[in-house]
């Protein structure tokens, strides 16, 4: 019998057993769900944002519509992505809250701008090379707020379909252009000029040279490449689609530098594909398409390829092989800090220089973005620019791995695209692309969330 309760006595409240608990540990603090107001904030940010990426390849139609404001459209672009990266970070939950870990690539970004500027101070043609800072802010700043705002996978997703968008339409400008002749949206001297043995060359929806519309393309086409490899089930008629008439884009356009890095992107995807139980297929099937596109192949295209082995078809071939020679001596002259950003193409119109074959007497840049490096930032300069661009490769392989499929699907095609443009940059000055800049950022992006999936 239970023993009888005297009056005044209190219950006895025995504690609940405690029962297994099956759901994942909460996130530590560190890693907190941003406030409500945050998130809003980010998610309009991401309009700006992708409309950079959008454009920065289709800039001639930006400056369609910019033409008749005060302002240009980018510099619009620019300042509303730099108003709400401030409006977030300024936000008091910023300080506890870190939807993201890792900031060596911020770090290494903000570094190379900063010896950039140093660098200036210690130039000739200052005023010539504040221009050139102005033009490589506009393409790092939007770079660094990529970091802030795109903070989880499917904003990246978000902006790596921004610019295949871009590239797919550039791609079909492309196409027609050098079918009919006609210029659809390009209406620089740059863009409207150029040409190979009296045939013009197309700069799709861009403002730039053919050259680099077309290196800007094979981003989009890599990126195509990788989500399509990568598993991506949504949208992939589109990718399919980029994929296809992109490689015929790059073709027409007779861009050299591009089809190398096409190549190498397609390279590495069949390296990263070798344990795929379909691999040899892939391979017999490569090998048998490019033997069959050989016939269809543009003549100008194969033409320019043939002349890098007789120079008197190609007298640019002359002129790179100069950039090289003064890039070379001016290393030389000033090793540590360089001659100043901006500053090889006034060095290039040197007296000491006039006899070398292929040089012309109008301001050049040299076409070798690592060289290209070396000259203005000095070897100093170059080691940062190494070093950013490794990292952002290991970052986006370190993505590829993931357990969010999202995730691992932006990895492998930020790596495959970066790749890609990185062997294009062995011929073209493209230290402040920025289609370089946002892809650095986005690979950097990647390895930064792929670290937070791995805290426990």
């Amino acid at each position: 019998m239970a023993a009888a309760r005297r009056p005044g006595d209190r219950p006895i409240r025995r504690s609940p057993c405690p029962r297994m608990s099956f759901r994942s540990p909460a996130r530590p603090a560190t890693i907190a769900a941003a406030p409500a107001d945050i998130e809003a904030v980010r998610r309009l940010a991401m309009i700006p944002l992708a409309a950079f990426a959008l454009l920065a390849q289709l800039d001639a139609l930006a400056n369609r519509v910019s033409a008749a404001l005060p302002i240009g459209t980018t510099e619009l672009l620019i300042a509303a992505i730099v108003g709400c990266t401030l409006l977030i970070l300024l936000h008091p939950a910023s300080a506890t809250t870190q939807h993201a870990r890792g900031h060596d690539g911020a770090r290494l970004m903000a570094l190379l701008f900063a010896w950039a500027v140093f660098a200036w101070t210690l130039s000739t043609h200052r005023s010539e090379g504040i221009d050139y800072l102005t033009g490589l802010a506009t393409a790092i700043v939007p770079a660094l707020c990529l970091l802030v705002i795109a903070d989880t996978p499917v904003r990246l997703q978000l902006l790596l379909w921004a610019m295949i968008a871009a590239g797919l339409v550039s791609a079909a400008i492309v196409i027609v252009e050098t079918r009919t002749g006609m210029r659809i949206l390009s209406t620089s001297l740059a863009a409207t000029t150029a040409d190979f043995e009296g045939v013009a060359r197309s700069a799709g929806g861009s403002d730039e040279n053919p050259t680099t519309a077309a290196q800007m393309l094979l981003v989009s086409v890599g990126l195509a490449f990788g989500l399509l490899f990568a598993g991506v089930r949504r949208g992939w008629p589109v990718l399919a689609l980029l994929a296809a008439i992109g490689s015929v884009a790059l073709a027409m356009a007779s861009a050299r530098s591009a089809i190398l890095g096409l190549a190498a992107v397609l390279g590495l995807l069949m390296l990263s594909l070798r344990h795929d139980r379909r691999f040899p297929l892939l391979v017999l099937g490569a090998i048998v398409a490019m033997l069959a596109a050989i016939p269809f192949l543009p003549p100008t295209l194969v033409e320019r390829f043939a002349a890098i082995g007789d120079f008197s078809q190609d007298q640019t071939l002359f002129r790179r092989l100069t950039y090289l020679r003064i890039g070379t001596d001016l290393v030389q002259q000033s090793p540590i800090w360089g001659v100043g950003p901006g500053n090889f193409p006034f060095f290039y119109l040197d007296d000491a220089y006039r006899w070398l074959p292929g040089r012309v007497a109008v301001p050049r840049e040299l076409h070798n973005s690592y060289l290209d490096s070396a000259a203005e930032y000095g070897l100093v300069g170059l080691a940062i620019f190494g070093a950013l661009v490794t990292h952002a490769l290991l970052q986006a392989r370190r993505a590829a791995h993931a357990g969010d499929p999202l995730l691992r699907q932006a990895g492998l095609a930020a790596g495959l695209a970066l790749a890609g443009l990185l062997v294009a940059c062995f011929f073209m000055p493209h230290k402040d692309l920025r289609y370089l800049w946002l892809m650095l950022a986005i690979a950097i992006q990647c390895g930064r969330l792929r670290a937070r999936e791995e805290t426990p």
